[in-house]
């Protein structure tokens, strides 16, 4: 679908809008998204390449759901949800309250996980806890919004976790997620390459996963360096277990598959997580 001028053009987007870096293996995977988004030629990629290129803010939007990826599952990697839930109780013994940060929520199921994670370690619907979902594409997030799932996206939950956190809708198909789950979740949009993050405070665990393997080199080692900062002295970082910090390795120490601390920063009675 994309001649090699195009593929070209969407590369330098996709670095400029997203911080994205995109290769030549991507062509084929780009013309699948394409026909999803209704663009099914040349004509209609070069109509879309010129807008954005022009900075229509429309154009912008499509372009970054062309080239971000919002593959998701409910409690996919679920230790990382076991080892979140467990950081935020000891948070809460220590501080009254947690904060959590899902940074690329995509359709909504990691912080959603989450949600489900910790009312079920506070054993409440209220927990003393709540969750900042972010992510780049705006459709992405007005799903998320909605809150509604088909049985694809559900088929990882349990039984137990679909009847205690889930109701019927009007179509019969779909499933809506409750009231005190979505009450713990915030969603905002985010641009993690922008120079500005409106994000306040700092957080007790932070979610930053399927994203790093994406940026290109320098953006990477600038998102993660903002990250850290942003982590309380005890809070934990989550990544693909593909990933990898490159660059920014030195501001973090591993203590478990993915998840991570800042350096020189430790919870004195619980410097190890056990997985």
């Amino acid at each position: 679908m994309l001649t090699s001028e195009q593929f070209d053009r969407t590369r330098k987007l996709a670095l400029q809008l997203a911080g994205i870096e995109l290769y030549d293996r991507h062509r084929e995977l780009l013309a699948i998204r394409g026909r999803r988004l209704g663009i099914r030629d040349t004509a209609g990629i070069e109509a879309l390449l010129g807008a954005a290129e022009e900075g229509d803010p429309r154009a912008n939007r499509q372009l970054i759901g062309l080239v971000t990826t919002n593959f998701t599952d409910f409690f996919r990697h679920p230790r990382h949800f076991e080892a979140a839930a467990e950081q935020a109780v000891r948070a809460v013994r220590c501080r009254g309250q947690a904060r959590l940060w899902s940074t690329a929520a995509a359709t909504g199921e990691e912080p959603y996980s989450l949600a489900m994670a910790l009312i079920e370690v506070f054993g409440r619907d209220d927990p003393p806890a709540n969750i900042l979902a972010t992510d780049i594409d705006t459709e992405a997030l007005a799903i998320a919004a909605r809150g509604e799932y088909g049985d694809r996206s559900l088929q990882t939950l349990p039984l137990k976790r679909r009847a205690r956190f889930f109701a019927e809708t009007a179509g019969a198909a779909r499933q809506c997620i409750i009231a005190a789950v979505r009450l713990l979740v915030e969603f905002r949009t985010l641009n993690l390459i922008g120079k500005e993050w409106k994000v306040e405070g700092t957080f007790d665990v932070i979610f930053c996963r399927n994203v790093l393997m994406y940026l290109e080199s320098r953006h990477r080692c600038a998102v993660l360096e903002r990250l850290a900062s942003l982590l309380a002295p005890d809070g934990l970082l989550m990544i693909d277990p593909t990933e990898h910090l490159g660059k920014a390795g030195h501001l973090f120490t591993q203590v478990a598959d993915a998840v991570y601390r800042r350096r020189g920063a430790s919870c004195p009675q619980h410097n190890e997580i056990d997985l």
